[in-house]
């Protein structure tokens, strides 16, 4: 038993060691010249175009038979997550929480600093973590530099149903969102209540546009005939105030 306690104090302090010796030889200068490479790193998503598998789909009817059934290719939608600008002094472990899987990509393992990763699970939400660490190059060897995150969205069926045809920019007809699953009734209430509100020009069929903002148009389009007309009624009053005047005098005298 005291052997055993011998090794696991042996292995702890060695692991202590390595962590004070990268410690003490990553300088405040190397560290932040490590940090000034990587100020152009970043990560974003994207939605790509893969091909499917032969396996994974029928080619469709009128090309059986014909020289293009050999060659014929389907294609489908992925979500594709890049790490740009990642530098030959740094590497980078990517997690992902549907899975938890880890990976780390060292510079070699990347296309001139730049890292994809496909995501092909499109009904289920996912968000990917990027932790971004100095590598052996330097004195500052596995010192966490920088985090990044990115959050995928889920692929919405309801997004290729015929009555999103007239609303497309509803938040429930989107190809990719970020809220959870709802049954067909509530999406198909709230999908016809739009196009209601729409068709009728706004919310309660009244337009949009405020009563005072009418206004402001109707003055802007009639500028000119407004002008005379108010000139005129001033024009008008000014006489009128003239000849009571003259009467009120003649009245006096």
């Amino acid at each position: 038993m005291s052997r055993f306690k011998y090794v696991f104090f042996s292995i702890i302090t060695f692991g202590l060691f390595t962590i004070s010796a990268n410690a003490a030889s990553c300088s405040y200068e190397e560290r932040a010249e490590l940090n000034n490479q990587i100020t152009n790193m970043e990560m974003n998503y994207e939605v790509i175009r893969i091909a499917l598998d032969p396996d994974e789909f029928s080619p469709p009817d009128f090309i059986l038979g014909t020289p293009d059934e050999e060659g014929y290719i389907e294609y489908t939608d992925a979500l594709q997550v890049n790490i740009l600008n990642l530098t030959e002094n740094t590497y980078v472990e990517v997690t992902n929480n549907y899975d938890n899987q880890t990976i780390r990509y060292d510079y070699s393992d990347t296309d001139n600093g730049n890292i994809a990763i496909v995501w092909e699970t499109l009904g289920e939400f996912v968000t990917y973590t990027a932790r971004v660490y100095a590598s052996g190059n330097t004195g500052c060897e596995d010192t966490l530099l920088r985090t990044m995150r990115v959050s995928l969205p889920r692929y919405n069926d309801y997004s290729t149903y015929g009555v999103c045809e007239q609303v497309p920019d509803y938040y429930l007809c989107q190809r990719y969102v970020f809220f959870d699953e709802i049954d067909f009734d509530e999406f198909s209430t709230k999908v016809l209540a739009e196009i209601e509100k729409t068709q009728n020009g706004g919310e309660n069929g009244k337009d949009d546009n405020p009563w005072y903002e009418e206004i402001g148009n109707f003055i802007s389009e009639h500028k000119t005939p407004i002008i005379i007309g108010v000139v005129s009624i001033l024009i008008i009053a000014g006489v009128i105030v003239v000849i009571v005047v003259r009467k009120r005098r003649r009245s006096v005298i």
